[in-house]
């Protein structure tokens, strides 16, 4: 019973430690989705070999999308007319990072962690994007003129405040809800259960904590909040903050899944590349932080890491309370009001019309996928609208002439399965 106590105050703790920083990040991402849209983002990225790539990192290190969202965005580029090198630098530059995640991140691990880890991004991301570019490059793709720029239109100054909180605070929280209960159920269990020795008396050697850190973290899927709290239990159980730092450059930046897509849209050479970028950026960003850790007294990163069972002050628990309610509320609405992407709002009611075509697409996983989807249909000659039922995995089709297989074809190039309904 004593332990149970223990877990749940350690829990408490860790996430009164993020609310104020995470509230804060949510607000600002919200923001940004209203100011730097993805279309946006694909109307400004150069063409060039280097200034493409340097232009694809810098927009993706602010903006909050997943290891698992930034694959249809980056698909998205890539159908646009982005070279390969700035694709591959969007994907590796993009998960690690987000407004959210740095202002967690300074709110747990301290302001060296909240500076270090954009800066490991916007690096690894520029050099896999000029690795790519000079070993795989290829010709630019070349643009449908009969792409379509169908959309929602320009929304007045109500509409883009009210998108702005519905995404921070509804679609964020939900999409990275579990993924983050996870997080700080862990980092509660690494400081209730485990001893800080565990890492010196059970693995000891530096290099295969190091190794064990990737490994954990190349495969799993896990947001780049998320891992702040379980990067700050691997910290109590006595790993090194640059071994923490491993993960939280590996964990949010690949997953398995997105290896495979990864794969399937940019070919075998620049997904090896990426891979590759990814697993020496970490160990070379894990060696110089625990360098600079021990070189320089004044830097002490143990010593501002935040504890698992600090007391909280009234901000952080009142901050604790809204964070709660947030995740749980934007639990409950993704569970009632999943049925199309949060961007059908603002479309056309088309409940009482017949579609034209209705289509099975496998493979999406939150919001970003079925927006992704939503927008390829509408850039499709013919189609007036569409709406993408995620909880359903289908999109209904409207408009005069389809074409079934080109529009099929558009999903598929996103990393989808769509296929007609037999």
């Amino acid at each position: 019973m004593e332990k149970a106590t223990e877990l749940i105050y350690a829990c408490w703790s860790v996430l009164g430690q993020m609310s104020p920083y995470l509230i804060l990040g949510f607000l600002i991402s919200g923001i940004l989705s209203v100011m730097i849209s993805p279309r946006w983002v694909e109307k400004h990225l150069g063409r060039g070999r280097v200034s493409s790539v340097i232009k694809a990192t810098l927009f993706g290190v602010p903006l909050p999308l997943c290891s698992c969202g930034v694959i249809p965005v980056s698909a998205s580029l890539r159908r646009h007319g982005a070279s390969k090198g700035a694709t591959t630098s969007f994907l590796i530059s993009t998960p690690q990072t987000g407004v959210d995640s740095i202002l967690a991140t300074y709110g747990l691990l301290g302001p060296f962690f909240a500076v270090f880890r954009p800066l490991a991004a916007i690096v690894t991301g520029i050099i896999g994007g000029l690795a790519v570019s000079f070993i795989d490059n290829d010709p630019p793709v070349v643009v449908d003129e009969n792409l379509q720029l169908n959309g929602n239109g320009h929304l007045s100054f109500k509409e883009k405040v009210k998108a702005a909180l519905n995404y921070g605070f509804v679609t964020i929280p939900g999409e990275i809800a579990k993924a983050m209960f996870v997080g700080i159920i862990i980092a509660g269990l690494i400081s209730t259960f485990i001893s800080g020795n565990f890492v010196s008396q059970y693995i000891g050697n530096y290099y295969l904590t190091m190794l064990l850190m990737l490994a954990i973290g190349i495969p799993l899927y896990v947001c780049s909040t998320s891992s702040i709290p379980i990067a700050l239990g691997f910290m109590h159980m006595g790993v090194t903050p640059g071994a923490a730092f491993v993960f939280l450059i590996s964990g949010p930046a690949s997953n398995a899944a997105a290896i495979t897509v990864i794969w399937k849209i940019l070919g075998r050479t620049s997904a090896v590349i990426y891979l590759l970028t990814l697993i020496f950026g970490a160990l070379a960003g894990g060696f110089a932080i625990d360098y600079l850790d021990k070189t320089f007294a004044g830097i002490d990163l143990t010593g501002t890491m935040q504890s698992c069972h600090t007391a909280l002050s009234m901000t952080e628990t009142l901050s604790a309370v809204l964070m709660l309610a947030i995740l749980l509320f934007s639990m409950y609405k993704s569970r009632t009001t999943q049925s199309c992407c949060s961007s059908c709002a603002t479309s056309t009611n088309h409940k009482e019309e017949k579609p034209g075509l209705t289509i099975s697409v496998n493979g999406m996983s939150c919001n970003n996928c079925a927006e992704a989807v939503k927008r390829v249909i509408l850039e499709t000659p013919g189609v007036s609208a569409a709406n993408v039922m995620l909880s359903e995995k289908k999109a209904l089709v409207f408009g005069s002439e389809l074409e079934a297989e080109k529009i099929v074809t558009a999903i598929n190039s996103l990393g989808y399965d769509a296929h007609l309904p037999h």
